[in-house]
């Protein structure tokens, strides 16, 4: 029997003509939400989850207390692959696809009517919509989670809205990126007056974007190969071997097995469900998880001592609103952008970062914290709370539903930051951080201020948007 929801889901199906039902659709409808376990295991690729450890601190305000700002941060929904991940996962796709013999063991479902996700090349680098995905059940599409993001938003602070009703909304010039605001946008409602301002990634814009690592010559992605070279790559070795040997000739190399592990994520993304994911035992799906921990820890996060100053440009804009709040009309600051801007930012505010470096020998399941598909899914949200309490002032983080305290400033209600205490810590996180001179950033651009958050009503930002 259908639960209520998948019901309720089907029956909305008859309004949108546009959209095919798929020729598998009763087994899509059993197997659809099965897979949710792996979500946290998927490097950031796959579909929004809350994060695991919320330490069962209540997201509203404490009792007493009353939100003065809110600030957001999120990425991008849910989308198909790059056009460069697209390639790899082609190429994988084809070598399976024209296996001369039937397929068997975990992949024999490739002969069983199997369509690949990828359809249509338009899709690449976009959002998944009700209308692109591979079917119409899909739950998990970047335009959905956007709406149900919006609509749990208006439920978390609709009192606080109220009095806030007009506000600039901010998007990185990426399509993706500035269709998810939209998403949002549109499901706020129209009792809000919202003006939607798309600020460019292009390197030029220097330090005035949501992207700074775009205008960042000096980053350097291989800084740390050495290190993660460390890390051994076995899992894809028997992984490859497993599958060979289930289908002799085949010849799945390790950079195959690898790419297995895209297609699980992606699809997920566009069909809801994925075949692909249940070829993987858990040792692999753990073992692929912490190497991607790794990747973005000595690429994006503490483990690259320039991160703190990318991370730094948006930190600083954030603590000047939360500063001004009190002058400010606008109470109410929502930006998009991408997954490492965001892994940037929380590096300089130093929540996931207990000061131990991530072991590329070994996986430290009890010591630690950073994990980057808990920090980083696709829709990740991080709110900057300030609420006041009596005469004081607090300040504390929510990632992903979760509140999450930091790590030395955690004694006011609901395990907050008293303003001033804040306000010091932060200095601390920015000392020496200059983000213009750090990144080298007069070699593309002049820029040496972000001020989108202060001009906008004067500038009216509209960069060309990108599909990329």
């Amino acid at each position: 029997m259908l639960s209520f929801s998948k019901a309720l889901f089907l029956a909305g199906l008859c309004a949108v003509d546009a959209i095919a039902i798929p020729k598998n659709l009763k087994g899509d409808l059993y197997d659809i939400g099965t897979q949710e376990h792996l979500f946290p295991l998927l490097a950031g690729s796959g579909p929004y989850f809350s994060h695991p450890e919320d330490y069962g601190i209540p997201i509203d305000p404490p009792a007493g207390c009353e939100i003065s700002q809110i600030q957001l941060l999120a990425r991008h929904g849910e989308r198909y692959p790059t056009k460069s991940k697209a390639a790899k996962l082609f190429k994988t796709w084809d070598k399976i696809l024209n296996y001369p013999r039937n397929l068997n063991g975990s992949l024999s479902f490739v002969d069983e009517d199997y369509e690949f996700f990828i359809q249509d090349i338009s899709n690449l680098e976009q959002e998944t919509t009700l209308e692109n995905s591979v079917n119409a059940i899909n739950p998990y599409t970047g335009e959905m989670d956007a709406k149900k993001h919006a609509q749990e938003f208006l439920a978390q602070y609709g009192d606080f809205l109220e009095d806030n009703r007009e506000f600039a909304v901010f998007a990185a010039s990426s399509k993706r990126v500035h269709d998810t605001a939209q998403y949002f946008i549109h499901s706020l409602g129209d009792k809000f007056n919202i003006s939607l301002n798309v600020v460019s990634e292009d390197p030029s814009s220097g330090a005035n974007t949501l992207s700074p690592g775009y205008s960042c010559p000096a980053w350097n992605p291989d800084e740390n190969d050495d290190i993660l070279g460390n890390f051994s790559t076995d899992y894809l070795k028997e992984l490859a071997t497993r599958l060979n040997g289930e289908n002799h000739g085949l010849n799945l190399t390790t950079k195959d097995a690898y790419n297995l592990f895209d297609w699980c994520a992606y699809e997920l993304n566009a069909r809801g469900y994925s075949e692909i994911c249940n070829v993987f035992t858990p040792e692999e799906l753990i073992h692929y998880s912490y190497y991607n921990d790794l990747v973005a820890y000595y690429q994006d996060g503490p483990g690259y001592p320039m991160i703190q100053a990318v991370g730094a440009l948006y930190f600083n804009a954030s603590i000047k609103l939360l500063q001004q709040s009190e002058q400010l009309d606008q109470k109410v600051w929502l930006s998009f952008t991408h997954d490492t801007d965001i892994l940037n930012y929380l590096t300089t505010v130093g929540l996931f970062d207990n000061g131990k470096d991530l072991d590329p020998s070994r996986i430290p399941f009890t010591d630690q914290v950073f994990h980057k598909s808990w920090m980083i899914p696709q829709g990740a949200r991080v709110y900057t709370q300030k609420y006041q309490c009596s005469n004081d002032f607090f300040i504390r983080y929510v990632v992903n539903d979760a509140v999450i305290p930091l790590q030395n400033c955690s004694d006011g209600p609901g395990f907050s930051c008293e303003a001033k205490k804040f306000y010091e810590y932060a200095d601390q996180r920015v000392a020496s951080q200059d983000f213009f001179e750090v990144c080298n950033v007069s070699s593309v651009s002049n820029t040496t201020q972000l001020t989108f958050f202060w001009d906008w009503n004067t500038t009216h930002y509209n960069a060309t948007l990108l599909d990329e």
